[in-house]
């Protein structure tokens, strides 16, 4: 029987892989356009969506020792998260263009940075080892430069491209990672099995 931790682990090595899948899709809309931006916002909304339980696994793990305000950091990571998920799916189902939603798809991805940076250093103390808590904050400061560069500069601007490299970095490494971990039984949750 799978447990929810291999689930979980599953579910962070699909995000991962979308994460993979979503730079390189954006990459190739970037310079060719159609068909690549949908195939990214499908990417996008498998990411944010395999990452959800994520947020939950990480928010049980740091609420052993932070309480209720690990509870609230992994529900801004989700609102964030599903935000993000409905933004890219309206744009799948063409019911808004992409410059309707690239402003709130932005801020979404901010707020999933948020989640990423205080998750991250609410890890530094609580059950997760290393590197994992430094590539929650990198993969969090890269999510928020993506949508400052776009805010003030579009694809363009270095923080976008800087933060867009980060993310796919950190992000990736993060969620392999910790999907690796969990789905090998090499990480278990305290709070559930002690």
């Amino acid at each position: 029987m799978i447990t929810f931790e291999q689930a979980v682990g599953w579910s962070a090595l699909i995000a991962a892989v979308a994460t993979l899948i979503g730079a390189v899709t954006l990459a190739l809309f970037f310079q060719r356009g159609e068909p690549w931006g949908t195939r990214n916002d499908v990417a996008a909304i498998f990411l944010m969506g395999s990452t959800v339980p994520v947020a939950i696994l990480i928010g049980a793990i740091e609420g052993k020792d932070f309480g209720i305000a690990a509870g609230i950091v992994a529900g801004v990571g989700i609102i964030g998260m599903l935000a993000a998920a409905g933004f890219q799916l309206a744009l799948v189902a063409r019911l808004r263009t992409y410059e309707q939603l690239l402003g709130r798809t932005l801020a979404a991805g901010v707020v999933v940075g948020a989640w990423y940076v205080l998750a991250g250093i609410l890890a530094l103390s609580s059950g997760l080892d290393q590197p994992l808590p430094l590539l929650a904050i990198g993969s969090g400061l890269g999510f928020i430069a993506v949508g400052f560069g776009f805010a003030v500069g579009a694809q363009g601007h270095p923080l976008s491209i800087g933060g867009g490299l980060l993310v796919l970095v950190a992000s990736t490494a993060f969620l392999g990672l910790l999907g690796y971990r969990l789905v090998s039984g090499g990480m278990v949750v305290p709070s559930w099995n002690g």
